[in-house]
């Protein structure tokens, strides 16, 4: 019995997780932000983002909105997997989990520990992933195309910012990939708010 009600797409927990992941991206993107704006050093073109999470007076804030958002939106997931009709929804489900876990890793590892490198770059490539998988298996639907081109410009934005802008810094690009992740989040993904479930 238990087992069926957590595969039955239709029941109230189901409706909350569908909650989580926009919570999740309030946390993370408005913790950003705020971080940014607290920080007396932060420089958008020439700094990166993991920068806050090392620099004293924002580190808590940029560091814990990144471990709350990849806690609080991990049950998206398990939304976004119960209601796959195929293998690539349930690999985007897959994806998203991974990103969230990277996400959450980039906190618990700031800039200058072993595996930040590792969690960043999961992070940014999983997010993307996963809007392109979506994009994919939704293809024929308009959220569907706006996905694919959602995660098609998130890895695109950091060749376009480093070489035709030719900053030093990358916290634009790194922003620009998870903004987009945000609005796949919460305007293109099949579990987005105010979709029918």
């Amino acid at each position: 019995m238990s087992a069926q009600l957590s595969l039955d797409a239709t029941t109230p927990q189901r409706g909350i997780a569908r909650l989580t992941g926009p919570v999740a991206v309030v946390v993370s993107i408005g913790g950003i932000l705020l971080a940014t704006a607290l920080s007396p050093t932060f420089s958008w073109t020439t700094g990166a983002l993991s920068d806050l999470g090392v620099t004293p007076g924002t580190a808590w804030l940029f560091n814990g909105s990144l471990i709350v958002g990849g806690l609080v939106g991990a049950p998206y997931a398990w939304a976004l997997w119960s209601a796959a009709a195929d293998p690539l929804g349930r690999l985007r489900a897959g994806s998203y989990l991974l990103a969230l876990i990277a996400m959450a890793g980039v906190g618990l590892a700031p800039a200058g520990r072993p595996l930040h490198f590792p969690f960043a770059v999961s992070f940014f490539a999983l997010a993307a992933l996963t809007a392109v998988v979506d994009g994919v298996a939704r293809f024929r639907l308009d959220s569907g195309k706006l996905a694919l081109a959602v995660g098609v410009l998130a890895p695109v934005a950091w060749p376009v910012w480093l070489l035709w802008v030719g900053s030093p810094g990358i916290a634009v690009p790194e922003f620009v990939g998870a903004a987009l992740f945000g609005v796949w989040v919460v305007a293109l993904s099949p579990e987005r708010p105010g979709r029918p479930a």
